[in-house]
């Protein structure tokens, strides 16, 4: 017990402005958990001036086109706001967010901001709001009404996201109780970085319906969800999410280690595509493209 209390005392000599920097060079998580050692790290771990570390560099810049004011008593609680929800970004188009556990930026496009084939022709598919949306994210869903041929696309500069990150896209999705010709085994998923490929996926957008263990969604946080066909191909399925939908992992990449402003954007382009066996499909309603780190294990 003295020698705590003589530890204690110690560490109360410490300059806060010593603490601060100390704090800051770690993580989210650890000042956290720093803020309860002593009322000396309490103050220096909430301290604006750690939490200023932790945020974007360019966190401001891209709250000034939020949809809404963001504000916030302290860095800290602009943080933890940013980690809890998303703000809409540029008249509802996109979604911005942070990662909790590192500070990673996170962002959704909608479908306003997607390449959707045939999108505006009501034949084909419905733009609409849907309730499960619209109280969290965006306005509008793209409901699949019946198409042969499927092509979904989004973009991201890698200028808009953390650097030294490793990251995935997915898509969000629903399906209605009459979907039909979404798991097609011609289904593709691509991934390309600055128009170099990086991954190809079959894929299905129905869940597996195998009751086994390797197909059952209960893997890993971040884990895509593969499985071997009978044929030997392996199909990459969605896996649902806590808020009620779909997601289906489109594929990953690396950005540079470099946020200097010399390091060349590239063009992160996620294409989700049917369009050699044509059969046709409906009851898919897209949300949006989720980018986000990728939680490794």
């Amino acid at each position: 017990m003295e020698q705590s209390s003589k530890e204690n005392g110690l560490i109360q000599r410490v300059p806060e402005e010593c603490l601060t920097t100390v704090i800051g060079l770690t993580s989210p998580a650890d000042a956290c958990r720093s803020a309860v050692v002593s009322a000396g790290f309490r103050s220096a771990a909430d301290s604006d001036a750690v939490w200023e570390r932790f945020l974007p560099l360019d966190c401001d810049a891209v709250l000034e086109r939020a949809v809404h004011f963001v504000d916030s008593s302290s860095r800290k609680e602009l943080f933890m706001d940013l980690s809890d929800e998303h703000v809409l970004l540029d008249d509802g188009k996109r979604s911005f967010g942070l990662q909790r556990s590192s500070g990673a930026k996170c962002y959704m496009l909608s479908v306003r901001e997607m390449a959707i084939a045939w999108v505006k022709i009501d034949l084909y598919w419905r733009e609409r709001s849907d309730p499960d949306s619209s109280l969290i994210r965006f306005s509008m869903v793209a409901e699949l009404m019946s198409v042969c041929w499927l092509s979904i696309s989004g973009h991201i500069s890698t200028k808009e996201l953390s650097p030294g990150t490793h990251y995935a896209a997915y898509l969000v999705f629903k399906l209605t109780h009459d979907a039909s010709g979404l798991a097609s085994p011609q289904q593709r998923s691509v991934l390309s970085v600055g128009g170099r490929q990086g991954s190809t996926h079959t894929a299905s957008l129905h869940p597996c319906n195998r009751t086994d263990s390797s197909c059952t969604g209960e893997m890993a946080d971040g884990e895509p969800h593969d499985h071997e066909r009978d044929d030997g191909v392996v199909v990459r399925y969605p896996r649902p999410r806590v808020d009620g939908w779909l997601e289906l992992e489109m594929g990953d990449f690396h950005t540079g280690d470099s946020d200097d402003e010399a390091t060349a954007a590239e063009d992160v382009d996620m294409i989700l595509h049917e369009c050699e066996e044509l059969q046709w499909k409906k009851g898919l309603i897209i949300e949006g493209i989720e980018i986000r780190p990728k939680k490794i294990n």
